[in-house]
């Protein structure tokens, strides 16, 4: 069982045993997420509500479809990073539980007199993370079939979502369990094969596969693109207004996307950390930052593209930790090129 139940980072990076981080390597492993929390858009304009308030077209989601996509503020900075899901009668959520009350919030603004209804339907559903060598077999063994693609999903009977999201270089596959809160222990005594292990072994294997997430200390730091959201395809660049859409708009097509989500390795990191150059000089912010199975952190952090593989980039004053460059998992590809 897990050592250390309480949701959320602690120091602004995500812990776990390093025991437990090097298992995940070697053998599949299942992390209960209570940090992330769900937030339901219902009702007859649901999705007309939200494809004007989301970075994605939300009316191409379907039931086997999974979609990374933000909440931006005017300024097109982003406020919420969230994967999300359609449901019989509108749309659900997920993002980290900190974030959930400002995303449901901000979006009661915009209702007015469209026929949708915003709740917080945390305490709904439980959420596991899987990946190590061996998962998809671990989870066959169970009876689940396992989707083909990154960000599909299938739909059991009772609502239960199984979810593949873009996979680990390290630990291979990743997977997310989405199950009726009342469901969870059967599901866990089903899954009882499975080591389980802290949440900070997954948001670690998140880190590896290059994903970001945006919390309380770091929202409205980003335009989409300083997350490479629009190359992870959580941008639809051809659908209509959104708030801070003009100016996500102009630094796709003005050339101005000087400033890109690169990956990293460290002695030490927090998320909202600044990284500074040779010269001593504030260059970037550390996005994400998880403790890993070498000792350190392996880290996201963004910066310009020209300091992309920079040796000399570190984290806080001139004598503290040096970044080591570590590729990104995925190729860099400019959706509107």
């Amino acid at each position: 069982m897990p050592e250390d139940p309480r949701p959320g980072p602690r120091g602004g990076a995500w812990s776990a045993p390093v025991e437990q981080l090097r298992l995940a390597l070697r053998q599949p492993v299942l992390a209960a997420l209570p940090e992330l929390g769900v937030v339901a858009v219902q009702g007859a304009d649901a999705a007309p509500f939200l494809n004007g308030q989301l970075t994605v077209d939300v009316t191409a989601i379907d039931a086997q479809r999974w979609q990374l996509g933000a909440y931006c503020s005017v300024k097109g900075r982003v406020l919420a990073l969230f994967e999300m899901w359609r449901v019989d009668d509108g749309f659900c959520l997920m993002l980290p539980a900190e974030q959930s009350e400002l995303l449901r919030t901000r979006l009661a603004r915009f209702v007015l007199r469209s026929k949708a209804k915003l709740a917080d339907l945390s305490d709904r559903w439980a959420v596991f993370g899987l990946t190590g060598p061996g998962i998809e077999a671990a989870l066959v063994a169970t009876g689940l079939q396992c989707p083909d693609a990154a960000w599909s999903c299938r739909v059991l009977d009772d609502g239960t979502r199984l979810v593949r999201v873009p996979p680990s270089p390290r630990t291979g596959a990743r997977l997310m369990l989405v199950v009726p809160s009342a469901a969870s222990e059967s599901w866990r005594r089903q899954l009882g094969a499975v080591e389980e292990v802290d949440a900070g072994v997954w948001w670690w294997s998140k880190v590896d596969a290059g994903l970001p997430d945006v919390f309380t200390v770091t929202q409205e730091r980003f335009v989409p693109q300083m997350l490479n959201l629009d190359v992870l395809g959580g941008v639809h660049f051809r659908k209509g207004c959104y708030p801070g859409q003009e100016v996500v708009a102009r630094s796709q097509y003005l050339g101005k996307l000087r400033r890109r989500m690169m990956r990293g390795h460290a002695e030490g990191a927090s998320a909202a950390e600044d990284l500074f150059g040779e010269d001593g000089a504030p260059v970037g912010t550390v996005v994400m930052a998880a403790a890993s199975p070498d000792g350190g952190v392996d880290l996201l952090f963004e910066c310009p593209t020209e300091l992309a593989g920079a040796v000399q980039l570190r984290i806080g004053a001139a004598q503290s930790s040096r970044v080591s460059p570590r590729e990104l998992p995925y190729p860099m590809i400019n959706p509107t090129a």
